[in-house]
C-alpha cells in the first residue's frame, strides 16, 4: 500500500474527486508518479486530512484478493479514514487493453472492494463511488440489493476518460507553476557515463562529507542526463569523475548512512543522531521529509539517476570495479527505500525491496526493509488537518 497525505501545497484542495478523470489526475500529482495497474482510494474521515492510497492490482485479483483489500482498508481506517472514492486502473487508464484482457477484471475487483468494505471487522467502510478505468474509458460499479443469496452489481455504460491535460487538477498545477510528473524518459548520457567510469574503493575511515559531494554530483547528473550524442569533452570527463567518486563513497556503509542522515536533516532544524536514526524517525514526529527528498524532488531524482548509473556500471565495467558498483547500487536502493518509507510510500518502497531481493538474494538487509514496508511500520510524523 502507498499513502501520500500532504500535497505539494498543504492548502491545495482536491477537486471533483467523484470524477474518475480528476481522481486519476490528482493521484498522479500527489504521488509524483503515473499510477498504473492499481486500486486508488481517496479516503477521508472526521478531523483527518484526505489521504490517497494505492494497492497493486495483481494481488487484489488473486485467490487472496479479499484479504488484500481488507488489509488495505484496515490501514486506511487506522489513519482515520471512514469513507472513500475508489478507482481501479488497468495500465495507466489510457493504454489500449490487450486482446485477451477486458476491463471485466477491474469490475470484478470493484465488486470485491464493495463487498469487503461493507463487511469490515471494525464496521462498514463507505465507498461513495467505485470506478474502473482502462482503454481510455471508465465505468461505474454500484452494489444493488441482493437477489436471494446472490449479490447484484450494476455497471454503467462506458464513458470517455479525459486526458490528464484536460483535467482541472492539471490546469491548477500549470497555473501555480508546479512541475507535473512525467513518464520516465531515457537518459542515454547516463548510460554512456556509466560505462566510462573508473571506480576506486574508498577507505572505510575516509574523512569525506558525502553530502557536500552529493551537491556537486546532482548538477553533474543533470548535465550528463541531458547530453545527446555529443563528443565526450572535458566537462563530460569531469562530470564522470564526480559520479565515480560518489559511487565509491556510497559503497561504504558508514558514508551512505551519513548521506541518509543528511537527507533527513534537509529542511529540518538540528542534527539527527546517526546511531538511532531509524528509532528516532519512528518515535519523533518533528522529523518530516523536505520536498527535495520526496518522490519528484531534486535530491530523490538524483539518487534515482545515480542508481541507474550504478546498475549499468555493475554490468559493464571491468570485474574489479563491478563489486564497487554493486555495493553502490545496493546502498542507493536502500536509501530510496528509506526515503519512500519515510514519506508513507510503502508500495514504492516495497517494489524497491523486491528489486533488492532479486538482484541480491543474499542481502541480510532486505528482510528488515520488507518488514518495515509490508507491515507497515509507520514513521512518527503525520500531517495535521
Amino acid at each position: 500500500m502507498t499513502t501520500n497525505t500532504p500535497p505539494a501545497d498543504p492548502d491545495r484542495r482536491l477537486l471533483d474527486v467523484e470524477d474518475p478523470s480528476e481522481l486519476l489526475a490528482e493521484t498522479r500529482i500527489c504521488l509524483r508518479r503515473i499510477p498504473a495497474d492499481c486500486l486508488i482510494l481517496l479516503s477521508s474521515g472526521p478531523g483527518h486530512p484526505p489521504m490517497l492510497t494505492t494497492s497493486d492490482l495483481e494481488p487484489l485479483l488473486g485467490a487472496t484478493g479479499c484479504d488484500s483489500l481488507v488489509h488495505h482498508l484496515s490501514q486506511v481506517q487506522e489513519r482515520g479514514g471512514t469513507r472513500a472514492h475508489a478507482l481501479i486502473v488497468l495500465g495507466d487508464g489510457y493504454q489500449a487493453l490487450p486482446d485477451d484482457l477486458s476491463d471485466d477484471v477491474a469490475v470484478l475487483a470493484s465488486a470485491r472492494l464493495l463487498l469487503s468494505a461493507a463487511e469490515m471487522p471494525g464496521g462498514p467502510f463507505d465507498i461513495d463511488s467505485a470506478w474502473v478505468a482502462g482503454g481510455g474509458q471508465c465505468r461505474q460499479v454500484i452494489r444493488g440489493a441482493p437477489d436471494g443469496v446472490e449479490e447484484r452489481f450494476w455497471v454503467s455504460p462506458p464513458e470517455p476518460l479525459r486526458q490528464f491535460s484536460e483535467t482541472c487538477a492539471a490546469a491548477g498545477e500549470v497555473f501555480t507553476g508546479r512541475p507535473i510528473p512525467q513518464p520516465p524518459r531515457a537518459e542515454p548520457g547516463l548510460v554512456r557515463a556509466a560505462i566510462r567510469l573508473r571506480l576506486e574503493r574508498t577507505e572505510i575511515s575516509a574523512a569525506c562529507d558525502p553530502g557536500e559531494l552529493f551537491a556537486a554530483v546532482r548538477d553533474a547528473l543533470g548535465r550528463l542526463g541531458a547530453r545527446g550524442g555529443e563528443d565526450e569533452d572535458e566537462s563530460f570527463v569531469t562530470d564522470c569523475e564526480l559520479v565515480a567518486e560518489m559511487l565509491s563513497v556510497v559503497a561504504v556503509d558508514r558514508l551512505h548512512w551519513e548521506l541518509l542522515a543528511q537527507c533527513v536533516e534537509r529542511g529540518n532544524a538540528g542534527r539527527i543522531g546517526r546511531d538511532e536514526l531509524l528509532q528516532i524517525l519512528v518515535r519523533e514526529p518533528r522529523w518530516q521529509p523536505d520536498p527535495d527528498v520526496c518522490a519528484g524532488g531534486s535530491w530523490y531524482v538524483a539518487l534515482q539517476r545515480l542508481r541507474v548509473v550504478a546498475a549499468r556500471a555493475g554490468e559493464e565495467l571491468p570485474v574489479p570495479q563491478r563489486g564497487i558498483a554493486r555495493e553502490a547500487w545496493r546502498a542507493l536502493t536502500t536509501l530510496l527505500v528509506m526515503l519512500a518509507w519515510w514519506n508513507h510510500r510503502f508500495a514504492t518502497a516495497g517494489s524497491l525491496v523486491d528489486e533488492l531481493r532479486e538482484r541480491e538474494p543474499g542481502s541480510t538487509l532486505a528482510p528488515l526493509l520488507a518488514r518495515m514496508t509490508d507491515t507497515p511500520i509507520f514513521p512518527a510524523w503525520w500531517p495535521s488537518t
